[in-house]
């Protein structure tokens, strides 16, 4: 028969026949036990239907480490947009037994706790022949004339060696005590507070159709290439791979996946513990496919050993957001109400041009968020609005980190023709450009005030600390040292609704990665900053924003942005930031073709919106410390002054053009001031030169090397 002829080539190819239904329809079911794999079979008279599938389940706690909850939203746009088809199967159950109580600490320990009152009742036996022996000994010693024998000696030695030993045993027993108490309340707590849950999905090859056992062959070789490129490229790279914090198992055995579909889902825990003794295979499936999480948090002597997770409510407010994912947006547009703080982007995007309807976004649900884009995509520009937009709310403070000096042009309208032309397309009017009300800080520059003494009242504040001309340590320490005291300053007290903006500007200029050797420290307190303030900044109020070109501008090992970040905004950018992209948009592809001003705005609340930014009221552009001098006007004149070091170093020039009356070589300099770092001397020359102190130029002679001479009118 032409199925017998099938059935041939499915076993050469390493296949096993697992099972087969036979009525009104005829259907095998075969497994792949080395690559995971089912095939169906359907054959349809002359013509047969060949369909692959690959199953997999979520673990709560793997080697690699712990799954997130909140990150079941990312995984199901993650499953819809990178996978053709997918089937998913979950279920949840309220109470766990004491069995896996305890495999979940296990878990989490990573360790192995099998410690029970007979271990502790062995030990103590053990102690208690030690003790007899120690005493034994010392009645000898009672009744020997306290001689130096051999015989003594040996007696007296062994006795020290036994009291050494009673005294560890008596420890080890203490230790064992302790830790059999605080498993045993944590089973307890693990019973009273946990759940357990099973979280399996499987994506589907395309459907073959043969109509001979030749072409049979290659079709069944396609399917298999195809699951294994899915699993090698969509689930091992980009869910294992650390894009999305949740771990994924194949599961392999075929038994697994039918189970969850003929009872629902799973057996109950309580349900497993009477099938134990007789399906073993079964039991040990169950239990590496179970996820247990907290319902409440656990708490073992007043401290808090795991975080309640409701990953049951996470995976169905998950599920059910994505079954009608199209008209979010809109509604999200047309309902957002003056709690949400609504803010004026631009204008919503539709089939690549821009309609007239406004875009609104409600920045009180946009928690932290991040923004990418190439050179010229226009983030700045993007950033800028955001922050004009939560100025209009006389309640939210804001705090722009910027290690240039960009931020500066907060405090002026932007005045090019070429931006306020633009007004018009957004309904503004030409007279709307204007500068904000902020602070100024700039360590750098000489005119600049000082930041203040309590770094913690820039929490209550509208500031710009401008981190221009600092070395890498410099601008990490000072990055360190705000986000630390503005954190320290809102963590007093919890809020439900936004009380600060903080911005950061080319966040990985602040990432160990981006840093001199000199600097990893500095960095390393600037990311930790930045990891608590990412990851509980919201609750006190505080919602971030980090900005720079790729997602890969950070490393591996400084995932927070990654992880913590709910809203993404999307410039145009290229190969380097598509992976990521996808994840979110299903196309990734997306954002290369965007407009410079052009943005894609991703929430898994309302899902992804495009939007034309509006031009910023105020000047995005770079500054130098001359031209900020010129924002200040008089009193920054007033205010200027030179650094220690470059007044020691104007010195040094004035008195080489007394005594030689020529201009000094940069590198003659170096050598007559000990300034071995090129750096370091160049930023110096540049704040002479910016303060109108000195003039520099290049020799028409070999080389064209570069001298320095003064401008003061009594040297001249």
């Amino acid at each position: 028969m032409v199925e017998d002829k099938f059935d041939n080539i499915l076993n050469s190819l390493g296949f096993v026949n697992i099972g087969t239904l036979k009525y009104r329809i005829n259907i095998g079911v075969w497994w792949h036990p080395q690559y995971y794999i089912h095939i169906i079979i359907l054959p349809l008279g002359s013509r047969c239907l060949l369909k692959g599938f690959k199953d997999y389940f979520i673990k709560s706690i793997a080697e690699e480490g712990e799954s997130w909850a909140r990150e079941m939203g990312p995984l199901q746009d993650f499953l819809e947009s990178s996978l053709p088809e997918i089937h998913i199967s979950f279920s949840h159950f309220r109470d766990i037994t004491s069995k896996q109580a305890l495999l979940q600490i296990k878990r989490r320990s990573g360790k192995d706790l099998d410690i029970d009152i007979d271990d502790i009742a062995a030990l103590q036996r053990q102690l208690e022949d030690k003790i007899y022996q120690f005493r034994s000994n010392e009645q000898i010693i009672n009744f020997t004339d306290n001689s130096s024998d051999l015989m003594d000696s040996y007696i007296r030695n062994q006795s020290h060696t036994l009291k050494r030993q009673i005294k560890s045993m008596k420890e080890q027993i203490v230790q064992k005590k302790d830790k059999l108490t605080l498993f045993e309340n944590l089973q307890r707590q693990y019973q009273e507070k946990g759940s357990a849950a099973c979280y399996s999905f499987s994506f589907c090859s395309n459907l073959q159709v043969v109509e001979s056992h030749y072409e049979f062959k290659d079709a069944a070789l396609s399917i298999i290439k195809e699951l294994q490129d899915l699993h090698r490229y969509q689930v091992s790279q980009k869910l294992n791979g650390g894009r999305l914090n949740i771990h994924i198992e194949e599961a392999k055995e075929p038994a697994i996946t039918w189970i969850e579909q003929w009872f629902g889902g799973s057996f109950a825990p309580r349900q497993m513990t009477r099938a134990e003794k007789y399906f073993s295979m079964l039991q040990k499936a169950f239990e590496e496919q179970t996820m247990i999480t907290a319902k409440d948090d656990i708490n073992v002597d007043g401290a808090v050993k795991e975080d309640k997770k409701l990953l049951a409510a996470h995976i169905i407010s998950a599920m059910v957001r994505r079954m009608d994912k199209t008209d979010k947006s809109g509604l999200m547009l047309e309902n957002i109400t003056a709690r949400d703080m609504p803010i004026n982007i631009g204008l919503v995007v539709s089939n690549g041009r821009a309609t007239t309807k406004q875009c609104k976004l409600p920045f009180a649900k946009l928690n932290n968020f991040y923004t990418s884009g190439i050179t010229g995509s226009g983030k700045s520009f993007t950033v800028r609005v955001i922050m004009e937009e939560v100025a209009n709310y006389s309640g939210m403070s804001i705090l722009v980190i910027d290690p240039g000096n960009q931020s500066a042009g907060l405090l002026v309208p932007e005045d090019r023709e070429e931006i306020i032309d633009k007004y018009r397309e957004f309904g503004l009017k030409e007279d709307s450009a204007r500068g904000f009300k902020f602070d100024y800080y700039a360590p750098a520059f000489s005119f600049s005030r000082d930041l203040p003494s309590d770094l913690g009242k820039l929490a209550r504040a509208r500031s710009v600390i401008s981190l221009k001309n600092l070395d890498d340590e410099q601008r990490c320490e000072y990055f360190a040292d705000v986000v630390n005291a503005v954190f320290n300053a809102c963590s007093d007290e919890e809020s439900e609704r936004p009380r600060l903006l903080i911005v950061v500007e080319e966040a990985h200029r602040f990432t160990k990665k981006r840093v001199v050797d000199s600097a990893k420290k500095a960095a390393e307190r600037a990311e930790i900053a930045t990891d608590r303030l990412m990851r509980e900044g919201r609750k006190f109020g505080i919602i971030s924003n980090c900005t720079s070109q790729s997602i890969k501008d950070y490393g591996r090992d400084f995932v927070t942005i990654r992880q913590n970040t709910p809203t993404k905004i999307f410039m145009n950018n290229s190969d380097r930031e598509i992976d990521y992209a996808a994840d979110f948009l299903g196309d990734g592809r997306q954002i290369t073709r965007l407009k410079p001003g052009t943005g894609i705005f991703y929430n898994s609340s309302w899902g992804s919106i495009e939007v034309k930014v509006r031009p910023p009221f105020s000047k995005v552009w770079d500054f130098s410390e001359q031209d900020t001098m010129k924002i200040f006007g008089d009193k920054a004149s007033i205010q200027q002054k030179l650094s220690p070091r470059a007044e020691n170093l104007l010195a040094v020039i004035e008195n080489h053009y007394k005594e030689t009356n020529e201009a000094v070589n940069i590198s003659q300099l170096g050598q007559i001031t000990a300034i071995t770092s090129k750096r370091a001397l160049q930023q110096l020359i540049t704040e002479l030169e910016e303060k109108g102190k000195i003039q520099t130029y290049q020799l028409a002679e070999r080389g064209r090397p570069r001298v320095i001479k003064p401008l003061r009118p009594e040297v001249d």
